[in-house]
């Protein structure tokens, strides 16, 4: 039987124990910290603290002390508030010394559930807090896409017309008479760089949904022959090798074909640059429940997470300066999203990337 003596000691460490997690659960907004500090101080109120050892499991994360996973008695209290719960905290001890009785006392009971509450409460704020960040988040990005969307729209418009009499100028200059070798190569370089620019400012009119959309019946496969029979030859000189996965019972989807052909070009032009030496590109159909699947693969570089991150933002690119405008992705994105579809992304430093785009078949309902 313990004694008043014992009684009072171990009441005064129960009552340390609460002071010291109260003050460091209110001090701090690191649940990370928050946790840590209340296993260090949490078996020193234990009646046998040399024994014993905590574990505290939040959100299916276990964090314990060193020999937790010795111990043989253990007590346990949920972290819960509400409806809601968090996961649990537990006390127990290491059965070291075999005369030893174990026997949990009703105040360290009682001190545990106390842990419990004031800890629930914290992982709530903590939840709360990580919701309003993320919801934050949102909000700015929302709003740095809509004024990216309209700089973008303007940007657009004040460079189309003048591009457009360079180009016109140009061809009629190139159909006007007998040039010269040099002039001729000087014209051709000039309308070169205007129709490289003028496909920059169709991503750009895409991005900020200038361009209203053609919605017909779309074959999947025809539309990726059409690309492929232009450009598989070009890549072939570059030791890139192409292979076509079409399924041919493939129904037809409502889309604007244009713009599923920007996706198309948008997913195999980024594979070719993850592959500076050469690899393998797979383009597969294929139909999943409602929806018709676009598959494009290589054997390229890979993305960090970091990377695949940040890809689908606008103006973000690998690239040196001057190699890319980091509109191909963004642009892949805002038409999926047009289009009802979604975008999954698989990626392996050094074994290459994957992009599937769905797209719902010419019947599934659309979302509203």
């Amino acid at each position: 039987m313990i004694s008043n003596d014992s009684r009072l000691k171990e009441r005064v460490k129960e009552l340390n124990c609460l002071y010291e997690v109260t003050r460091v659960a209110w001090e701090s907004n690191d649940l990370k910290a928050i946790i840590s500090k209340t296993l260090e101080i949490l078996p020193d109120a234990m009646q046998h603290p040399r024994l014993a050892d905590a574990c505290i499991v939040v959100h299916s994360k276990a964090h314990s002390t060193r020999s937790f996973n010795k111990t043989k008695f253990v007590i346990e209290e949920s972290l819960r508030l509400g409806n809601r719960n968090f996961g649990t905290i537990r006390v127990g001890y290491r059965n070291s010394k075999p005369k030893l009785k174990v026997r949990f006392l009703p105040e360290e009971i009682h001190l545990l559930r106390t842990v419990a509450r004031e800890l629930s409460l914290v992982i709530h704020r903590a939840s709360v807090e990580d919701e309003k960040k993320k919801l934050q988040l949102q909000l700015q990005h929302a709003d740095r896409l809509a004024f990216l969307g309209e700089l973008s729209a303007g940007i657009a418009h004040e460079l189309n017309e003048p591009l457009s009499r360079v180009l016109g100028f140009a061809q009629l200059i190139k159909k006007s008479g007998p040039l010269s070798e040099q002039q001729n190569e000087d014209l051709e370089r000039i309308i070169k760089a205007s129709l490289y620019s003028r496909e920059i400012i169709k991503k750009l009119m895409i991005f900020s949904r200038q361009m209203p959309q053609q919605i017909v019946k779309v074959r999947l496969n025809k539309v990726v022959s059409d690309i492929l029979y232009f450009i598989d030859v070009r890549f072939q000189s570059r030791g890139i090798k192409i292979i076509q996965r079409l399924d041919p019972s493939l129904p037809e989807i409502s889309a604007d074909e244009i713009q599923i052909s920007q996706v198309l070009v948008n997913l195999i032009t980024n594979s070719v640059n993850a592959m500076p030496k050469g690899g393998e590109i797979s383009i597969v159909t294929k139909k999943s429940g409602h929806s018709v699947s676009l598959i494009v693969k290589d054997t390229g570089t890979g993305m960090t997470s970091d990377i695949l991150n940040k890809i689908f933002e606008p103006f973000f690119t690998t690239k040196p300066a001057g190699k890319g405008t980091g509109l191909g992705l963004s642009v892949v994105k805002g038409i999926v999203d047009s289009h009802g579809g979604k975008i999954l992304v698989k990626s392996v430093v050094d074994k290459g990337s994957a992009f599937e785009i769905q797209l719902p078949g010419r019947h599934a309902k659309k979302k509203k």
